[in-house]
């Protein structure tokens, strides 16, 4: 873009921070940074105007190539040109992604009653709509719904929002009206509905309490001192209610039932996991993936604008907005969750976390906060309405500005990370 609009480019990133690799060519050094979010150009002219600055002029200087020297309208091509390439990103990785197929883990979207299991005895959208424990959701608004995680989607960025579902209920269809409510704690949208994963073991951990008290992977938990456990909610909440006394866990193993004594049930639960559906995603052929790469990108930007909007809505920001501490952590935590379903799903997975958080940064990027992309777009709109260059002193208080708004955001975001793990 800003060869297209004449301006010389002094350095060009992927990513920000510290420089780790690149080259040099021409005037323009060419590097991949340190943290691989987006990306940033550095143009030519930045010295101009320090110049106008410390020369108290009423213009700033410009010569063939310099930032400033270009027309007010290729510095608004050139400074929408960042968030759409972050966006251009998010499209050419959903793309790729859709294209080759990957290996997906998924539960069904079979519902249990949070209410059932709250000692509240609160009512949620969900008992007021109807819905009861074992029904499986499989339409929102007419979209079909395979997954949990979908109708996850679906609903959290809609609160107060009037929504139709389908649900199966022992094989009848049941059409049926919610209204969420928001949840001001987390910032999102609930209905009071859990996953529902029947308690059948997939995996134990070497070394682990379950272990060592002789779980085996295939074994169907059935119930907890007598106490029947039809699901994982059920059996993890019969643990806590016991407080690990005296426990005994009956399983079924090659079609017996076997009775395992328990000796740390307090750490029980933290080496076994419950079987998912897993498989491969459809591949599709290339104009399909890449119309799939479009409207994921399109679906992910719609919900970073819808969960802009939550933030006036009364949510505790302290708790829904994550900063850069929670947001590193959170990262990491999901790329290793991937990795532990094999590499191509770790990177799998983090290409598309990458892309996620591309789509947000092309967003914020675009709002009217000075420094920002969105703020620049508006003061080179506001140089296009007087017909007047820019005063120096005017840009340099507007950026001042801007900064002071960043870092009062990057603080609040970071003393919000720090009470949110100090209260863990």
């Amino acid at each position: 873009a800003s060869r297209i609009a004449g301006i010389e480019v002094e350095t060009f990133s992927i990513g920000f921070g510290r420089r780790i690799a690149g080259f040099k060519k021409g005037r323009t050094d060419y590097r991949i940074s340190l943290i691989p979010l987006g990306g940033y150009c550095r143009f030519h002219g930045e010295q101009s105007f320090r110049k106008a600055i410390e020369e108290k002029l009423d213009y700033i200087p410009g010569n063939q190539g310099e930032f400033y020297n270009a027309s007010p309208f290729k510095r608004i091509f050139v400074s929408f040109s960042g968030p759409l390439a972050n966006l251009f990103f998010a499209v050419i990785v959903f793309t790729f992604i859709s294209w080759i197929g990957f290996q997906e883990y998924y539960t069904e979207p079979k519902v249990i009653l949070a209410s059932n299991w709250s000692e509240d005895n609160k009512l949620w959208p969900a008992d007021t709509a109807g819905i009861e424990s074992g029904d499986y959701i499989v339409s929102v608004d007419g979209k079909d719904v395979g997954k949990f995680n979908e109708l996850r989607r679906l609903l959290v960025f809609r609160p107060g929002e009037t929504i139709r579902l389908t649900v199966n209920r022992k094989g009848r269809l049941i059409p049926l009206v919610i209204k969420p409510e928001l949840d001001k704690e987390s910032g999102t949208a609930i209905i009071g509905v859990l996953n529902w994963i029947d308690p059948l073991i997939a995996e134990i951990t070497p070394g682990s309490a379950a272990s060592d008290d002789g779980f085996l992977p295939g074994d169907r938990i059935l119930s907890v001192n007598g106490i029947k456990t039809a699901h994982t909610v059920a059996f993890y909440n019969t643990l806590t209610r016991l407080n690990g006394n005296d426990i005994s866990i009956q399983v079924e193993r090659n079609g017996l039932r076997v009775n395992l004594p328990v000796k740390r049930a307090e750490e029980i639960s933290s080496g076994i996991t419950f079987q998912v559906i897993s498989g491969r995603s459809v591949k599709l052929n290339f104009y399909q993936a890449l119309a799939k790469g479009f409207n994921e990108t399109y679906d992910n930007l719609y919900s970073t604008v819808k969960g802009l909007r939550m933030l006036f809505m009364g949510i505790e920001l302290q708790n829904a907005v994550s900063g850069p501490v929670r947001l590193i952590s959170d990262t990491g935590a999901v790329v290793a969750e991937g990795f532990k379903n094999g590499i191509g799903a770790g990177f799998l997975w983090s290409f598309e976390l990458m892309s996620l958080i591309s789509v947000s940064l092309a967003f914020i990027n675009l709002l009217p906060i000075p420094v920002l992309d969105g703020g620049q777009i508006v003061l080179f709109l506001y140089e296009i309405i007087r017909r007047k260059n820019l005063n120096p002193k005017l840009v340099y208080r507007y950026q001042f500005i801007g900064t002071i708004i960043v870092l009062i955001i990057a603080v609040a975001a970071t003393t919000g990370d720090m009470i949110h793990f100090n209260s863990r």
